[in-house]
């Protein structure tokens, strides 16, 4: 019999599906939703719109490179199948990995998100919508838009998941000792 904390620790596939299938959509929606907004209400490259006076303004750009504008020497296709490899990666991790538990999924379905996003626009426009832009004065970090703060929100929280989650037999939430059985890890 299983303990309660493996239950916390090893959740089933139908839970992973309605993680998967109520972050991804949410977070694409998003990220979708606001990039047909800036398209809409936006000139690129020509203005800034003060959201928050000094800290934070929208400005619309395209990034043909990877995040942040970072490599753009990289050829669109090959970026399209590094993007659409990662996704398939994450997505198999999320429904197939043997161990898991729901901060786990959630942070990669986040990360999925963002993906399929960035992605999405990869393919339609061949560039990413960029439009956020935060910094004091001169001193601004480079524009980024709603699935990039998906998939760092998502990379953070597996961070702390990972940092703070105790490994098996080292006073971690899974025990196999009071129940007589080997967990799913230490079966393979």
């Amino acid at each position: 019999m299983a303990t309660d904390s493996q239950y916390v620790q090893n959740i089933t596939l139908r839970k992973r599906a309605k993680l998967f299938f109520f972050i991804v959509p949410a977070t694409f929606l998003a990220d979708y939703l606001s990039k047909c907004l800036v398209q809409r209400m936006m000139v690129p490259y020509e203005e800034t719109i003060p959201v928050i006076d000094g800290l934070v303004k929208l400005r619309f750009i395209y990034n043909k490179g990877i995040a942040f504008g970072l490599n753009p020497v990289i050829p669109g296709w090959l970026l399209i199948l590094i993007a659409v490899s990662v996704a398939i990666l994450v997505i198999i991790y999320i429904f197939f990995a043997q161990y898991s538990d729901v901060a786990g999924v959630a942070a990669l379905c986040l990360i999925a998100g963002g993906a399929i996003g960035n992605l999405f626009d990869r393919i339609v426009y061949g560039r990413v919508i960029d439009f956020i832009e935060i910094g004091i004065k001169d001193l601004t970090w480079p524009v980024f838009n709603v699935a990039d703060i998906s998939v760092t929100c998502g990379a953070i929280l597996l961070a702390l998941r990972l940092f703070f989650h105790k490994p098996d037999g080292a006073g971690g939430s899974q025990s196999s000792e009071t129940s007589g059985q080997s967990s799913p890890s230490q079966r393979s």
